[in-house]
């Protein structure tokens, strides 16, 4: 299975918002020995551990238990294209493209809520309790909005391609568990006037995905009163970052994730290349090393692939 990386709090709220993106992806394939409901997980890439220290191992496991397999030993290898501890939703790849195989291997025919269900037990290996945003932008692609009181995906498919850029940190030191950390951070209450503009700025960010409208969506993505106040500490210069992407004239710009990536907003790949550019100069003289990728909003979740 092959599974796209994801962006999660994409703008303003509590996880409710992700997409999936082009260009990062892991790969995942899975195998089946008679044996007695053993899982064996080898990881390439990106110094991912091997063994029960990866997600695939845990989703693995919660699968056989939860379909009582016994007959069967896993074998799974994960290929790893996602860098890991980024704030791109490498363990929410990993974790439904092993879960969608397993289901695709067995013959289960588990729905999208058992899959996405079996997916959380991953992410709460790496991030201390389950949370499905970046899973179900892996599985299903596009934008994704989460109804977590009926335990709902809703899904849009952008009728465009939707350019953005990512800043991706060399150097920041990332913290163990980061995105429990970084769940830490945000406030357990918060007052009446800041809820009023959360949900204004949320239900922006929904037309404007809803109508493609990138200047409209890009306002709201970059109107976070809650989560990027939050989590922006965690980021070195986080701050001079999004004032040089909006004086070059982003339509928006976000935290990915738990960090310490961040994307950018804008219609034209061309000035996401000069704007992605000013921000790694800027960066580098101040001894911070930046990668930056060009990117699209998936119109593909997790897919069954052929490998050699």
């Amino acid at each position: 299975m092959k599974a796209p990386a994801s962006i999660a709090n994409f703008g303003p709220g509590f996880d409710i918002v992700a997409a999936a993106i082009e260009g990062f992806y892991d790969i995942v394939e899975v195998s089946l020995n008679p044996g007695v409901g053993r899982v064996f997980v080898k990881s390439y890439g990106f110094n991912v551990p091997s063994g029960e220290g990866n997600v695939a191992y845990h989703v693995a496991k919660s699968f056989l238990d939860k379909l009582s397999v016994r007959e069967y030993d896993v074998y799974v290898t994960v290929k790893k294209g996602i860098p890991p501890s980024r704030g791109l939703g490498s363990s929410g790849a990993t974790s439904i493209a092993t879960a969608q195989a397993l289901n695709i291997l067995l013959g289960t025919n588990l729905d999208e809520k058992e899959l996405l269900y079996l997916a959380g037990v991953g992410e709460a290996f790496t991030a201390g309790s389950p949370h499905y945003d970046n899973v179900s932008a892996s599985l299903l692609g596009g934008f994704v909005i989460l109804d977590l009181t009926r335990g709902v995906v809703l899904r849009h498919v952008p009728r465009k391609r939707i350019p953005i850029a990512l800043i991706i940190p060399e150097t920041v030191q990332v913290a163990y568990r980061k995105t429990a950390y970084a769940r830490s951070l945000l406030p357990r209450q918060i007052d009446l006037d800041t809820h009023v503009k959360q949900s204004s700025s949320l239900a922006k960010l929904i037309y404007g995905i809803l109508t493609e409208d990138l200047k409209v969506l890009g306002e709201a993505v970059s109107a976070d009163y809650i989560v990027e106040p939050s989590r922006a500490k965690m980021i070195p210069f986080y701050n001079d970052i999004k004032k040089i992407a909006l004086d070059e004239g982003a339509y928006g710009v976000n935290i990915s994730g738990a960090g310490p990536s961040i994307f950018i907003l804008h219609e034209d790949v061309e000035k996401l290349v000069e704007i992605g550019e000013k921000i790694k100069n800027h960066l580098f003289k101040l001894g911070v090393k930046v990668n930056v990728h060009i990117s699209f909003i998936s119109q593909k979740g997790a897919e069954l692939i052929e490998v050699e």
